[in-house]
């Protein structure tokens, strides 16, 4: 009778052990600088669900994290990612954003990068559409849930107790996430201590730890998959006819390019968008949003926990108030008066918190800022290009 070999097994469960018990520091030290350049404007999901690659972009002076949501995919050559290719001032944009990422979706992303981004300048685009009486909702917030980076957030001892109990809570208000069997009991252990044994909280944080190696070393594979210009279709190369320009004569080019695409409808929005979305039918949309409410809204308090974090690490950061289309949003219900609610609450949170605000909501019920119903056109990019070269200059 042959004698069972349990050398290869050993070696085999050494070797899984090791994979799935790998340091983050190991994994991160596998990306490459040129996997950092070409994750920088790829909008790839995969980056900002993960975390190696932001952390590999943060240990890079160059890099200048921008965060937002879809109007990062509009890459057309006024764009931060081709605009400074073209007049480089130093710093590289690192695009961190696509649909449906509100406050709290940034949140969990910071939280797993914040000490490194201590004392570092990051940029935060704000869209009013946000701060409507649901504020995120499941539809947006699952897609762009990450369950490495709420692991990584349940697992940080670097966090403000208070801040991080009440982020807890807040998760726990969406069903996927109070269902989710491994996730769930993690977060009430955050948010409501004492609530269960020691030994259920050791279970659970066992179950919990390997799972979030798992999703690391998954990280580690999916950043070797990464290629730029993951949105081609909305992709433009950068201009090199726009290099030497003044802000003055930018302005002046982009408004006319503006001009001419949006030329079909009162509501300056994108001609072929418009065609193909809108016009048909148009009737409908009348005072289709005027029950809506900005004025109150859980995004506000999603900020808030973003201005927490942000406060707590020294993390300097320059917030962009992007307007609503004005023309649209008279035609679909929704006042001035009420849009100025909106801007006037997220001016004072975002201030009397301490940061600074690049207020562009005067641009409100004026045409071209803005290219569509709510995307950021040629000519806010340039107003926000200016902006972020002021913010990334300054010596303070």
């Amino acid at each position: 009778m042959r004698q069972p070999r349990f050398g290869p097994m050993i070696l085999a469960s050494v070797i899984a052990a090791f994979i799935v018990f790998m340091p983050s520091s190991l994994e991160e030290a596998m990306i490459s600088k040129n996997d950092v350049s070409k994750a920088a404007s790829s909008l790839d999901p995969h980056i900002f669900q993960g975390i190696l690659m932001q952390q590999k972009m943060i240990d890079s002076q160059r890099y200048l994290p921008i965060y937002g949501s879809s109007e990062l995919h509009r890459l057309d050559k006024y764009h931060p990612t081709n605009y400074f290719k073209i007049a480089p001032d130093g710093f590289t944009p690192f695009l961190i954003g696509r649909g449906g990422m509100y406050s709290l979706v940034h949140f969990l992303n910071l939280a797993s990068t914040a000490d490194s981004l201590r004392n570092r300048k990051i940029v935060f685009i704000l869209s009013p559409e946000w701060f409507n009486s649901t504020g995120l909702d499941t539809l947006h917030f699952s897609p762009n849930f990450s369950k490495e980076q709420v692991y990584h957030f349940i697992f940080t001892n670097n966090m403000d107790r208070s801040l991080k109990e009440k982020a807890a809570r807040r998760l726990l208000q969406f069903s996927f996430i109070r269902n989710d069997g491994t996730i769930a009991p993690l977060l009430n252990g955050i948010a409501f201590s004492g609530h269960s044994s020691l030994l259920t909280q050791f279970g659970n944080s066992i179950r919990g730890w390997i799972s979030y190696k798992i999703l690391t070393l998954h990280d580690l594979i999916q950043m070797y998959q990464i290629t730029p210009n993951y949105y081609q279709s909305q992709y433009q190369n950068p201009d090199p006819q726009l290099r030497g320009k003044s802000w003055e004569q930018l302005l002046q080019s982009a408004r006319r390019e503006t001009q001419t695409m949006t030329n079909s409808n009162p509501f300056h929005i994108d001609n072929t968008l418009y065609a193909q979305s809108i016009k048909g039918r148009l009737a409908r949309y009348k005072n289709y949003y005027a029950n809506q409410n900005y004025s109150q809204s859980p995004e506000y308090g999603d900020l808030q926990l973003v201005l927490d974090l942000l406060k707590e690490k020294h993390i300097r950061a320059l917030f962009i108030s992007v307007p609503f289309n004005g023309a649209w949003y008279d035609y679909t219900g929704v006042s001035l008066k009420t849009r100025e609610v909106c801007y006037e609450k997220i001016a004072h949170e975002v201030r009397s918190n301490g940061f600074q605000l690049a207020d562009f909501t005067r641009f409100d019920s004026e045409p071209y800022f803005l290219q569509d119903t709510m995307h950021i056109g040629p000519e806010g990019w340039v107003y926000i290009d200016q902006a972020i070269e002021n913010f990334y200059n300054e010596k303070t």
